[in-house]
Order: structure tokens, then sequence, then C-alpha cells
């Protein structure tokens, strides 16, 4: 009888363990960006992005401790929500014109990512996304010191008046665009060789790389192009804040890079 309780008692703290994983991996997946929660900050000032920021980064290291993504009927609900947040973001990414917004819709829109891709390729690549993001939000603080908005439909011709915050703006957005040799591009092109895709899979393949590449190329197309803006006073970032951004970019090309290496030994 002792022997049968002892069981029955084990049986009940397995199964708990596991109904409290799958509700942190849940946790963390909305976290990251699954539920369109940056509606609740309207605003779009500096602050309320770096608070959206803590958040995808906080469910990105839930997930890390707990990657097991069971299967279960729940997921298509949430792979569902997590495709919907993803078309919306990309909606209102062509209603605003402002950086720091864009900088953390592109967590949103990527998000959904965590369906299709292996757990160890999921976490480089969000983490990419989540780099390369914070970095835009990093310029458009930039943006803010030396144009006084994020605003960055009026700031034309960056690349001739602010050559190297056009340089840093452009290889960011190329990171975020998906362009080689970042790992944004190699971990998510890693992804698709690796995992067993059907057509709802390709299907948001193809969806974060249209995406992703729009978004970013709608930036860099009205920014950092085209004749100056003769009504604006331009001013360039420090050499020393270039270099920081820099490295930051050079890390993400390694990790793209070796990416590419694991890539063509598949």
């Amino acid at each position: 009888m002792f022997l049968r309780f002892e069981m029955r008692l084990h049986r009940s703290t397995v199964l708990y363990s596991l109904v409290d994983q799958v509700s942190m991996v849940y946790l963390a997946i909305v976290l990251m960006g699954a539920l369109p929660y940056y509606i609740l900050f309207k605003s779009p000032k500096p602050r309320n992005a770096l608070i959206i920021f803590s958040i995808s980064a906080i469910g990105f290291l839930i997930y890390t401790l707990f990657p097991y993504l069971p299967k279960s009927s729940y997921n298509i609900i949430l792979e569902a929500v997590a495709f919907a947040t993803s078309l919306l973001t990309f909606y209102l990414s062509y209603k605003t014109t402002n950086l720091t917004r864009l900088s953390y819709y592109f967590l949103f829109l990527n998000a959904v990512s965590v369906f299709v891709l292996p757990s160890h390729i999921f976490n480089v690549y969000y983490l990419s996304v989540l780099g390369s993001a914070f970095l835009l939000y990093t310029i458009s603080i930039k943006y803010i010191e030396i144009f006084e908005s994020a605003n960055f439909y009026n700031v034309k011709g960056l690349a001739l008046k602010s050559p190297k915050l056009a340089l840093m703006l452009r290889l960011t957005l190329m990171a975020l665009g998906l362009y080689p040799p970042f790992s944004n591009f190699f971990s998510l092109f890693l992804g698709i060789l690796k995992e067993s895709a059907n057509t709802v899979n390709y299907i948001i393949f193809s969806w974060i790389f249209f995406a992703n590449f729009f978004m970013a190329f709608r930036i860099m197309k009205n920014t950092i192009f085209g004749a100056p803006n003769e009504n604006i006073v331009y001013k360039d970032i420090s050499g020393k804040t270039a270099i920081a951004m820099t490295f930051l970019l050079l890390v993400l090309a390694v990790i793209g890079f070796s990416n590419l290496l694991e890539a063509l030994t598949w």
C-alpha cells in the first residue's frame, strides 16, 4: 500500500513538473512577442521601448532554461496567434516612421519563428534579432540626440552628411533584413535545412524572409540615400560609439560564419 502511494506521488510530481515546465515555455513565447503587448505602451518614448526589450529578454532567458515545446493542440492556437501578431506588426510598421518603435517591432515580427526552428537554432536566431534590434534602438537614441526626433522620414541623405551613423544604420538594417553574412540570415537558413518543414512551416519561413526584408529596406531607402534635408542640422556619431556598434555587428557576422560552416557540412 505504501509502495502504491509512493508511485502515485511520484507520478503526480512528474506530471506537475511537466505542466509547470509547459507553462513556463508558453509564458516565454508570449514574452518574446507572440502577443502584441506593445500596444499597451502607446508612447514611442525610449523608456517604453527599453521596457519591451527587457520583457523580451526575460522571455528569451526563460525559454533557454525551458526549451521544451510540447506537442499539444494549444501549440496550434499559440502559433496562429503569433503569426497574426507578426502580420499585425508588419502592417503597423508601415504606419509609423519612428525608429524607436520600429526597433522592437522586429521582435514581435520574428517571435513566430519559435514554432518552425529547432530550439538550439531558434536561440541563436532570436538572440541575433534581439541584439540587432537593440542596436537599432540605440541608433534611434542617437537620432533623438542629433535630430531631436526618432522620425527617420525627414532625415534623408544620411550617407553624405553623417557617414558613420549611416554606415552603422545600414549594417544594422542589413542584419535585420536577413542579409548575409550576419547570423540572422544564416541561422534561419540553417533552420530551414535542418527542420523537416511542412506546408505551414514553409509559409512561415517565407513570411519571415519577406517581412524582415521589406521592413528593413523601407527604412534604408527613406533615410540613408537621397538628397539631404536643408532644414536639418546634421551631426555624426563619435568614433567610440561607431567602434562599439561595429563590435556587435562583427559578433553577429562571426556567428553567421559559424552557421554557414555548419550548413555546408549538412
